[in-house]
């Protein structure tokens, strides 16, 4: 799935309408400054979605999920609920790319998945439910849909939610991006993975397939400022969107 501007808005990928409150306006300012500074000159370069983990034998860190509270938390401002269907429910909070989402997971056949994507407390605006991709609530994967507010865009997130003996519900991720860099009339691969299970692919490296033998060698990931020599250029890393749909590189 090529994610291109088009695409963005045929597929129903909402655009976020960023509103600023008046603290604060100036270092959002200079932070915006910084940015701009950082990728200019750099080459977006437009990545696709893969549905699937572990790209080039890169490992993840565990990210903590759920504890399954039969009913809100104290400081969880649950504002509207969906209509309930007889179902067991759970009441959670998960913390993704950087924001904290109330969550409600049902026992429903298949167990369904209701994700604040908005962060609003209104459980009843978003996109999903999202269904469990087979029977049993736990372990299962669930893919959700997740808002980049700077970005202005929302995208997909695939997760493995499994019991863990540290506690409570865990997951982690189970889907990358996967884009081409062209150079000198050779095609290398990219791919950005959230091995650190926050949802935030803007903090974790870019890994650039230079040798070709599938693999992430030490040398091939690159984090922000980084660089590395591709037929005889240099290629440095600028970033990585949060949302892991571009990358900017120089060289």
């Amino acid at each position: 799935m090529r994610v291109s501007q088009l695409t963005r808005s045929c597929i129903g990928w909402a655009v976020v309408l960023l509103t600023a409150c008046s603290s604060g306006k100036e270092e959002k300012k200079e932070k915006a400054a910084v940015d701009v500074a950082t990728v200019a000159g750099a080459t977006p370069i437009e990545m696709e979605y893969v549905p699937e983990g572990f790209p080039l034998g890169l490992s993840v860190g565990q990210g903590f999920a759920f504890n399954l509270s039969e009913s809100p938390g104290d400081k969880q401002r649950f504002r509207k609920m969906p209509p309930e269907a007889g179902f067991k429910r759970y009441y959670d909070e998960l913390t993704l790319a950087g924001k904290p989402h109330l969550v409600i997971t049902e026992e429903s056949k298949p167990p369904r998945l209701y994700f604040d994507e908005n962060r609003n407390g209104d459980l009843t605006d978003d996109r999903g439910p999202f269904p469990a991709e087979k029977e049993g609530l736990f372990p299962n994967h669930y893919s959700i849909q997740i808002r980049y507010e700077p970005e202005k865009v929302v995208a997909p997130y695939r997760m493995w939610l499994f019991s863990s003996n540290m506690g409570g519900i865990r997951f982690y991720p189970v889907c990358h991006w996967r884009g081409t860099l062209a150079l000198e009339g050779r095609s290398y691969a990219m791919v950005a993975f959230d091995s650190n299970a926050d949802g935030d692919y803007s903090n974790d490296p870019l890994v650039i397939d230079v040798d070709g033998n599938g693999k992430a060698g030490d040398d091939e990931r690159l984090m922000p400022g980084q660089s590395v020599a591709v037929e005889g250029k240099v290629v440095t890393l600028a970033g990585i969107s949060p949302s892991g749909l571009t990358v900017r590189l120089r060289w």
